[in-house]
């Protein structure tokens, strides 16, 4: 049988580089021409830009424009003839800088990390934005309570359900640990959450942030128990912390 794949058709070297990056990092298949190149018959859809798109004869072309990772998502609808989905779910193994998984009808789509707990709302939008399906499910795991809470409190606004789950029969194994048990965390039932939740760093946690502030400033400064507890909360990042701790120790 012959595989159906995705062909970037392009001359531009910034866009080639981008779009060449995501799909390499999705582990993609993928082949690579020139405009004018024949396709062969084995393409499925054609990745490309707008301006190149007019000159393309090909039933499935897919034009990027703006954000590469939506052009993606619409090339792999076309491969996978799927134009809907009937239930999303966001699978999240929280952290402080969260696995995330979306899985569509019980598949597995596309995985990657958030930069911090605030940033899954900004992943959650994209895929909104990028795939057609008619609801979306948030399940995230029960432990690292100030980081799952601070996720939770930042979807806020969002049409979406989010659900609690218990990750203790979560294991984490392999290279990407936090997204495999984020893909599992998908695929497992939770209890419904509700409201909004207390953040409130554990003395631990703070004193692993001033750890870390120790590290990052190669050994210059240890941030205070203050700072650390806003860095934790999600009030201020560590490099904003180090900043004003180093400025407070200047002025004695």
């Amino acid at each position: 049988m012959i595989v159906k794949i995705i062909a970037v058709v392009t001359d531009n070297f910034q866009f080639y580089y981008d779009i060449v990056k995501e799909l390499k990092q999705r582990d993609i298949p993928f082949i690579s021409l020139s405009p004018r190149d024949p396709l062969p018959p084995h393409v499925k859809v054609v990745l490309t830009t707008v301006v190149e798109s007019e000159a393309i004869d090909f039933d499935n072309v897919v034009s990027i424009s703006g954000d590469i990772r939506h052009g993606v998502r619409k090339a792999l609808s076309v491969i996978s003839e799927k134009a809907s989905y009937q239930q999303m779910v966001v699978g999240v193994d929280p952290g402080a800088k969260p696995g995330v998984a979306l899985v569509g009808d019980g598949n597995p789509l596309e995985t990657a990390y958030a930069d911090s707990p605030e940033d899954v709302r900004n992943m959650v939008e994209r895929y909104m934005a990028g795939y057609e399906f008619e609801n979306m499910i948030l399940r995230i795991g029960h432990g690292d309570p100030t980081n799952r809470n601070r996720t939770i409190n930042a979807l806020k606004g969002l049409s979406i359900m989010v659900e609690i789950v218990n990750e203790e029969h979560t294991t984490k194994t392999g290279g990407t640990p936090d997204l495999e048990a984020a893909t599992t965390i998908a695929l497992s039932r939770g209890e419904i959450a509700a409201g909004e939740y207390l953040i409130e760093a554990t003395e631990g946690e703070q004193r692993e942030m001033q750890r870390r502030s120790r590290i990052k400033s190669n050994g210059e400064i240890t941030i205070s128990k203050d700072l650390a507890k806003k860095v934790v909360e999600g009030e201020h990042d560590l490099s904003e912390a180090i900043s004003i701790q180093r400025k407070k120790n200047r002025r004695g």
